[in-house]
């Protein structure tokens, strides 16, 4: 291996530090994948400094952090789909028995106040409220659908979610 021509040729070396992050024989693979094709790429960066092991070393591993860093963020995003209160009651799925008439009353109160308050933000925050916390989308998907940034996303929840909080803390 000494140019980035015999890239190819690199495969079982790239793939057994991808396994050295991932441990996982599919992850490895899709890490494998990805940092040859980083390495095809930007095979012009290789200015020929290192030894080629070294710079495919370094874009591997780039790769293979890239990977845990999606995995995380997905993880992070269903589990915030999730969210429940102290009591261990989804948030927005709380509902009352069909013969509670009054609970019943009280929780279409209770949503009725959330819709308020998230609807006073603007127009832009209950659609993503109700994908967020209501159908329990991720973060990327409604950024997908909706043609805006995962960024702007997750400030419309955060802010949605903290007015929907404060909202149901003072009707308590």
């Amino acid at each position: 291996m000494t140019a980035p021509a015999d890239l190819e040729h690199a495969r079982p070396y790239i793939r057994s530090i991808a396994m050295r992050y991932v441990r996982d024989e599919q992850d490895a693979e899709d890490i494998t994948q990805d940092a040859m094709l980083l390495a095809y790429r930007h095979r012009d960066s290789f200015r020929g400094d290192a030894r080629y092991t070294t710079w495919l070393y370094r874009v591997t591993a780039t790769a293979a952090l890239m990977f845990l860093r999606k995995q995380r963020r997905v993880q992070r995003e269903r589990l915030a789909s999730g969210t429940v209160d102290p009591d261990g009651v989804p948030v927005l799925e709380r509902q009352a028995a069909p013969t509670d008439v009054r609970a019943q009353a009280i929780a279409r109160a209770e949503l009725a106040s959330v819709e308020e308050a998230v609807a006073a933000l603007g127009a832009k925050y209950p659609v993503v409220f109700w994908k967020r916390y209501g159908e329990g989308r991720t973060e990327t998907e409604i950024a997908r659908e909706l043609s805006i940034s995962v960024a702007a996303v997750k400030t419309r929840a955060f802010r949605a979610r903290t007015a929907a909080l404060a909202s149901a803390r003072r009707s308590a």
